[in-house]
């Protein structure tokens, strides 16, 4: 890996503009259970019903019932969520960004980690759970801070209903938080891939789109993906164990320039 890592830190102190992509793989070492695959939440349980969205649209106070006091997967999840914590990927990568070296974050995570660990620009394309979203406004407060006395909740801007900022199966990616994706794949020359496939769009779609710009794809994982075979440049572990490696060495060349 030391040898992988080197090049990558090479690649990466040499390019204008790094974005990175985060999926999954991210957050299992946070002991966050992916949905798909062997021991995902999805694989125990089933998929949640493609129809999420339209359910919320029919009846907004039982989504919110349903919210209130979770079972099932949805316990599952959100019981994990609460306990998980940034680990040494997470915390490397808010490092990454602090010495501008990267300078954005698209993760397709819903936990919270990547600011929690201190990246501030970070784009979350499936939401973040500890938020709630005005479906009319756009409007995010704090779950913690939406009244659930009368239900289902409304926007104090707009009167509009509030549903929590997780993006459910057929709910639009908000616009507000495409648009920065878009932005910032377009401005990349280089993206980090981090424990994703890209196989799910729309986020599948940014590393094509570096790749279509003449632009650098590094990958952080410990196993193939449908995209390795696109990257650039290939560094096998996981991202607790690479990217403060990684890190280390980026550092280590910023301070040979001083």
């Amino acid at each position: 890996m030391n040898e992988a890592i080197e090049r990558a830190a090479d690649i990466l102190v040499s390019r204008r503009y790094v974005v990175c992509l985060t999926g999954a793989g991210m957050s299992v070492e946070s002991g966050i259970r992916p949905f798909r695959g062997p021991g995902g939440i999805w694989t125990e349980h089933g998929e949640p019903p493609l129809d999420d969205y339209g359910r919320f649209v029919d009846d907004p106070a039982g989504y919110w019932r349903n919210l209130i006091e979770p079972s099932g997967l949805y316990r599952d999840l959100y019981l994990a969520l609460q306990a998980a914590r940034p680990h040494q990927g997470h915390l490397a990568l808010a490092d990454l960004e602090r010495r501008g070296v990267v300078r954005h974050v698209i993760t397709q995570n819903i936990d919270d980690l990547h600011r929690q660990a201190g990246n501030v620009n970070v784009a979350e394309i499936h939401g973040n759970y500890t938020l709630c979203r005005c479906v009319v406004c756009g409007t995010r407060i704090g779950r913690q801070d939406v009244d659930t006395s009368s239900l289902p909740p409304r926007c104090a801007e707009c009167f509009g209903v509030m549903k929590s900022d997780v993006v459910v199966f057929g709910e639009p990616i908000p616009q507000d938080v495409g648009s920065i994706c878009a932005e910032q794949t377009d401005m990349a020359d280089c993206m980090i891939l981090v424990g994703t496939s890209a196989y799910v769009y729309p986020a599948a779609g940014f590393p094509r789109r570096v790749k279509e710009q003449s632009g650098v794809l590094i990958e952080i994982g410990p196993h193939l993906t449908d995209i390795s075979g696109m990257c650039d440049h290939v560094v096998r572990g996981t991202a607790a164990e690479a990217l403060p490696l990684l890190n280390d060495a980026v550092a280590s060349r910023l301070d040979r320039r001083e």
